[in-house]
Formats: structure tokens, C-alpha cells, sequence
């Protein structure tokens, strides 16, 4: 979902007639570290066996390393207004996780509305490491993946109330950025 906020917003700021250039000119503090949570987060893709096992085993661990790197990284960036409700949306989307287990829960009837109904069995499956299906056990639903994005939407998705906040602060950061002159040492104003 995250990828369409950034294709969407730099394609509208474009539109705007906005300075792609200036995109670079963000002044974000520990970038290094939002790259290093997504690989932790997402290693667990590549691994096989036994290796797949412990990613499993250590779950809750992956999953708050990541995301606690990754708020730290944008707690850093707090003087940007708009990368706020990214890092607001970020919390959300972990204190749901962490409240399931480690998992996102996925709402079955809004993966239906989207048409994504393949993904299913994924969600039944305790060796997928990133959702789970919403049930009676679940808490924080409303947190969780039940906002359906339909087609005729290129790429049906489900998302979260937090990715709605992380996709609106990415697509006004890159409004803002792609819009605003740069002072004299080439920092948005």
C-alpha cells in the first residue's frame, strides 16, 4: 500500500507541476535506519526450514525490533509535521500487531469486497508470519486490515486505519516537498 502512496503522490505532484528534484531535499534524520527495519521486518520471506521455523518461533521479537527501529527513525524526524501522522499511523499498526500475536488481523469480509479471496488461506496458516484472520479472539479489530480498496483500483488491497495515517503523511511530505522552494543551503521551507 505504501509503494501506491508514493507513486500517487509524486505522480499528483508532478501534476502540480512540483520539482521532483526536490524530493531529495527533505531533511530526514536516520534514513539509514527506516531501510534497516524494513530488512528485518521482511527477511523472514527468504528463509527455508528450520530457519523459517525460528523466524516463526521468534515472531513477536522480528516484528518489535522492526517497528521500534522504525519509530525511533521517525520519532527522529518529528520536526517535519507532516511525517507525524506516518509515525502516528506506524504505532497503530504495531500496537495491533503486538496485541495478535505478532500478526496484523485481516478482515475476511473486506478481503472479499476486494476480491483478494486467494489470500485466505494464507491467513489460516500459523506459518504466515505477517496477518492472520480477524476472529471472536482478535483484539483491536478496528485497528487491524478492514478498510476494503476495491476495483476497479489497479491493485485491490485491505488496509488499516494506520496505513491510512502513514499514507497521508507520505503524500503530504512529498506534496509539501515537491511544491515548496529550498532556502539558500537547499532545505525545504
Amino acid at each position: 500500500m505504501l509503494v501506491d502512496f508514493l507513486i500517487i503522490s509524486i505522480a499528483i505532484g508532478l501534476l502540480r507541476k512540483g520539482n521532483f528534484k526536490s524530493l531529495s531535499k527533505i531533511p530526514l534524520k536516520k534514513l539509514e535506519l527506516i531501510f534497516i527495519s524494513f530488512i528485518i521486518r521482511y527477511l523472514p520471506l527468504f528463509l527455508k526450514g528450520n530457519l523459517l521455523e525460528m523466524a516463526a518461533r521468534f515472531n513477536i521479537i522480528t516484528v518489535s525490533a522492526s517497528y521500534l527501529i522504525l519509530l525511533y527513525a521517525l520519532a527522529s524526524n518529528w520536526q517535519i509535521k507532516t511525517l507525524r501522522l506516518v509515525t502516528i499511523g506506524v504505532f497503530l499498526n504495531y500496537v495491533v500487531i503486538l496485541a495478535n500475536g505478532g500478526k496484523m488481523p485481516v478482515s475476511i469480509p473486506a478481503l472479499d469486497i476486494a476480491g483478494l479471496t486467494d489470500l485466505k488461506p494464507l491467513l489460516f496458516d500459523p506459518s504466515y508470519l505477517y496477518h492472520t484472520a480477524i476472529d471472536s479472539a482478535t483484539r483491536l479489530k478496528l485497528l487491524g486490515d478492514i478498510l476494503p480498496l476495491p476495483p476497479p483500483y489497479p491493485r485491490p488491497r485491505v488496509f488499516s486505519v494506520g496505513d491510512l495515517l502513514m499514507g497521508m503523511g507520505i503524500f503530504l511530505t512529498i506534496q509539501d516537498a515537491m511544491l515548496k522552494k529550498s532556502d539558500a543551503s537547499g532545505k525545504i521551507v
